[in-house]
């Protein structure tokens, strides 16, 4: 491969590439308008959803969408380390009512114009938390301020986390890392999402080595 063709295809462009693809494709899933609060999730852990959430919310506030990240997995947080931005406080603290809402809402560093909620204070019972009608509340409203909500979430394969907060949102999308993610766990996940209801709107495939499937995927910039 000469070098131009290989920048073409290097990690970077792929993944951005791929959000911009993932980014259309929502477009069309929600042509009138009824789609705006999504939840990525996974059927296993490390497979990218964290990446692919930052990414994604970047791409959509770079293209002119108010948008909010929320970092919903309580349990192992990742979205302050793939953004770069800190805040101690989050979304339990909110739940708990410890804090107000402009405390804990904070600018991207890189895209001023997205707005990032971080998961806050650890706590014990992450599912009843995200299960209560505050949470369903808060989305509700926030479906209302934004042209799109993104909740980060953990492996709906292992935790009933994700198949809770499914209920409150009009999508989920799930990541697939390639090569890693087990058939069997992918079922399962999908098979938990739809017991509740959930409205799998589609997958992402990460990690597929773009050197042999250059037209498919998007790099090794995953989580």
């Amino acid at each position: 491969m000469n070098k131009k063709l290989k920048n073409y295809y290097s990690n970077t462009s792929m993944l951005g590439e791929a959000i911009r693809t993932l980014r259309t494709n929502l477009s069309f899933s929600s042509i009138d308008g009824n789609m705006k609060a999504i939840l990525i999730t996974s059927a296993e852990p490390a497979d990218g959803k964290s990446t692919v959430s930052v990414n994604l919310a970047r791409s959509m506030a770079e293209n002119g969408s108010k948008v909010l990240l929320i970092d919903c997995d309580l349990r192992n947080p990742s979205i302050a380390k793939v953004s770069g931005n800190t805040n101690p406080r989050g979304i339990t603290n909110y739940l708990v009512r410890e804090s107000r809402l402009e405390d804990i809402i904070m600018h991207d560093k890189k895209i001023p114009s997205l707005e990032l909620i971080l998961s806050g204070t650890k706590p014990p019972n992450p599912a009843e938390l995200l299960s209560t009608n505050r949470m369903k509340d808060f989305i509700e409203v926030a479906k209302r301020n934004y042209d799109m909500v993104i909740l980060d979430t953990p492996p709906v394969g292992i935790l009933t986390d994700a198949a809770v907060l499914s209920r409150i949102v009009d999508g989920v999308v799930m990541v697939v890392s390639h090569e890693k993610t087990k058939k069997s766990s992918i079922n399962d996940a999908i098979k938990n999402l739809k017991n509740v209801g959930a409205n799998i709107v589609g997958m992402v495939f990460n990690r597929v080595p773009v050197a042999k499937n250059n037209k498919y995927g998007y790099g090794n910039d995953g989580k």
